[in-house]
């Protein structure tokens, strides 16, 4: 049972692991049936669109938005009264459970057992309470507690309780917002409650066939300030912004990047007063999991990373807030539906706030949430910023003006700068772009102008050719937090170091150079000049690979294997960043061409850069000149200008051009990749203990890791004598 990495590259497949995950749709500029028209319906949400589409899951996904816009405290979204009141009117003492040894000793084993399985608790239990009464003391006064009276006070010490919410029994929805008074499936039909038990009542009893669990961010993040080191920790936002302020106030230039801190975007909230002192800066992340090898047993989970802390804090394992699971093994067809509980509490925080006790100021004051970014992988953050993905037009996940090209007869978009020879594809074939040097994401304005075109389709036909020019498929649920308490969409969207550098190029330049890339008819694989890795050549390659691992020290962390033997079983992300950007300059040189291996360098070298946790001007000036090089000499190397090789052109390679852009917006990549969140699906998948249902015991899992976490961060003591594990 051990959790294996979702993203695993192919060895012979096209596109590669960037498309791996839920189906995009696609675009095409091919002709439409015309359909006819139906009436429109006029919705209310945003502020400055009019929506007046009568397509069905346009107004479901608006539905979702203007339900997010009401959301309060004081709703009906599963919280119960006693962490309602919580929040509103915190404990004000520090916890101490010195005059409860008992208690204390439960408490500990329970936190000594995290990884186990609950008999492994309740049998220590039995043998420490055994223990005791050969000692002569009296366990009816003095005992360790059963594991059930430890969770009943766990939870009343951190105040975390799932919300549980029923759900679709294949995962097509979750049964909220809109859905919420439904009682049948409206994707495939199946009826939400147990069958028998409401014919058998006749309607009277509603047993929910599945459910699904959110763990409210409140309590985890008032948790957070109940002990004096804690508290202290949390304020390192706030001292680190000043510093940075008074510097421009002094007339210097920033010149160097050292966190989101440094990036304009946050600099911007901050002077304009969207976010202030005693506000918490949040990052949310989701990717989904595999959590059994050669089982399908796949499901999503996000969290809650506290930008407020020091990144030596933020990333370890009990700062990271879990938030929620959806359960597989079918995807989600509606991934809203299942965000939409996590989502509407923190939309409430955001506007109403929550008390928090400052156990180190001894004060009480409002806090409201900041939604700083929402992050996942290419296929993940297709369902959180509505764009049509990779494979549409302008498939740009950060919605930039580049628009992609198609082969004849194709309905895939690659975002190819060169125009090909003699091409004259039909909305593809326009001139090369030339402003590779100074692109950036979209900016709100022109995203709302946009959408608002796309919320005015009438009819299928308008709908997918407006989604083609637009580059939005539906309206994010991100638009549903307030405008002050977040940076906006497209703006909270950011990219991914891990995904993009670790698995998404280095699959695209292996496949091209193992000469496994797709080949078209009128090409010719014997044509291809960098195709080396191959026979002997290959198999050589690859013994030096492994024969390198002597001569890395321990900090690198998993050494890079074979890629002969391992690279179609589970490579590692890391493996693959130590093997291509830490081994491959040298292990390449002599065997790829001159030309190819010198833009690799130069790939390889802006890399390093743009990993760096702090980077200064100069070095990002660098770095982005070197990628921007890299991936002109890519197209003139690989793709040629040849229709027949667009598809060597992913939106990968695009990625590289915003890279050094993006720091300046929103810091150094390291502090938002998703490294954190694939450390987090492996923590909880080595913590599985029930095969047989692994979904719910995964939710109940990371339920208790909420709770651990939050004990480790109320009690000092607690705190110090548990080991806690980074996740960056």
């Amino acid at each position: 049972m051990t959790p294996i990495p979702q993203h695993i590259p192919s060895d012979n497949s096209e596109p590669g692991p960037e498309y791996h995950g839920e189906s995009q749709p696609e675009d095409s500029d091919d002709e439409l049936e015309s359909e006819e028209e139906l009436p429109t319906a006029r919705l209310t949400g945003y502020d400055d669109i009019s929506v007046t589409t009568s397509l069905e899951h346009l107004l479901t996904a608006q539905s979702f938005i203007s339900a997010l816009k009401e959301a309060t405290l004081d709703a009906d979204s599963g919280l119960n009264d006693v962490a309602r009141e919580r929040l509103k009117d915190p404990i004000r003492v520090p916890v101490d459970l010195d005059h409860d040894p008992n208690l204390r000793a439960g408490i500990d084993l329970f936190i000594n057992t995290t990884n186990a399985s609950d008999d492994t608790y309740n049998s220590t239990q039995a043998s420490m309470n055994a223990y005791l009464e050969r000692l002569g003391i009296n366990t009816s006064e003095n005992s360790i507690p059963s594991l059930h009276s430890v969770k009943q006070s766990v939870a009343e010490l951190t105040g975390i309780h799932s919300m549980m919410h029923d759900m679709c029994v294949d995962t097509c929805v979750a049964f909220t917002g809109p859905y919420a008074g439904l009682s049948h499936c409206p994707e495939c039909g199946k009826f939400r409650y147990n069958q028998a038990k409401f014919d058998a009542s006749n309607g009277r009893t509603k047993v929910p066939v599945r459910q699904f669990h959110t763990i409210p961010l409140g309590p985890q993040l008032q948790a957070l300030w109940r002990n004096s080191e804690g508290a202290r920790a949390m304020r390192h936002r706030v001292t680190e912004t000043e510093k940075i302020l008074e510097a421009l106030r002094a007339g210097q230039d920033l010149n160097e990047y050292k966190d989101i801190y440094s990036g304009s975007d946050y600099l911007d909230a901050v002077q304009s007063g969207k976010i202030k002192d005693d506000d918490m800066v949040l990052m949310m992340s989701i990717d989904g999991a595999q959590l059994f090898e050669n089982k399908q047993s796949d499901c999503w989970i996000y969290i809650w990373v506290v930008m407020d802390l020091s990144p030596d804090k933020r990333y370890k394992k009990r700062y990271v807030l879990p938030g929620g699971f959806i359960p597989g093994p079918n995807k989600p067809k509606n991934v809203d539906s299942f965000l939409f509980p996590g989502l509407h509490h923190a939309c409430a925080i955001s506007k109403e706030g929550i008390k928090v006790w400052d156990a180190d100021q001894k004060r009480t004051f409002t806090s409201r949430i900041f939604l700083f970014l929402a992050c996942a992988d290419s296929p993940g953050m297709a369902y959180l910023n509505g764009l049509t993905g990779h494979s549409g037009a302008y498939g740009c996940r950060l919605y930039c003006s580049v628009k992609g090209r198609r082969k004849t007869n194709g309905n895939h978009y690659y975002p190819a700068l060169l125009k090909p020879l003699n091409f004259s594809v039909p909305g593809s074939d326009h001139a090369d772009v030339e402003e590779a040097k100074n692109l950036s994401g979209g900016n709100e304005s022109e995203y709302l102008e946009s959408l608002e075109r796309l919320l005015s389709a009438h009819n299928q036909t308008q709908y997918l050719s407006l989604r083609r020019d637009t580059g939005i498929s539906k309206p994010s649920i991100f638009s549903g937090f307030p405008p002050d308490r977040c940076l906006g969409v497209p703006g909270m969207f950011g990219g991914d170091l891990m995904h993009l550098i670790s698995l998404n190029i280095t699959d695209l330049l292996l496949s091209l150079w193992r000469g496994t890339m797709d080949c078209d008819p009128t090409d010719d694989k014997k044509n291809w000049p960098w195709r080396v890795l191959k026979g002997t050549v290959w198999k050589e390659h690859g013994k030096r690979v492994a024969e390198a691992t002597k001569y890395l020290p321990g900090s690198f962390d998993r050494p890079p294997r074979n890629p002969v033997n391992k690279i179609s079983s589970g490579y590692k992300a890391w493996e693959f960043l130590t093997y291509v950007y830490g081994l491959g300059p040298g292990l390449y040189y002599h065997v790829l061409p001159r030309d190819i291996w010198k833009s690799f360098c130069k790939l390889v070298r802006g890399v390093r850069i743009l990993h760096q946790n702090s980077i200064t001007s100069t070095q990002l000036e660098n770095g982005h000149r070197l990628l921007i090089e890299f991936v002109q000499e890519f197209e003139e190397q690989y793709y040629q200008r040849r229709e027949d090789r667009i598809h060597f052109v992913r939106q990968s390679i695009h990625a590289l051009l915003h890279i050094a852009p993006e720091v300046t917006r929103i810091g150094p990549g390291m502090y938002y990749t998703q490294w954190c969140m694939e450390r987090m699906i492996g923590i909880l998948g080595q913590e599985l203990r029930q095969p047989s249902n692994p979904y719910q015991n995964l939710s109940e899992r990371g339920l208790r890791r909420a709770r651990i976490n939050a004990l480790q961060n109320i009690i000092q003591d607690i705190q110090k004598r548990t080991f806690a594990t980074s996740l960056h």
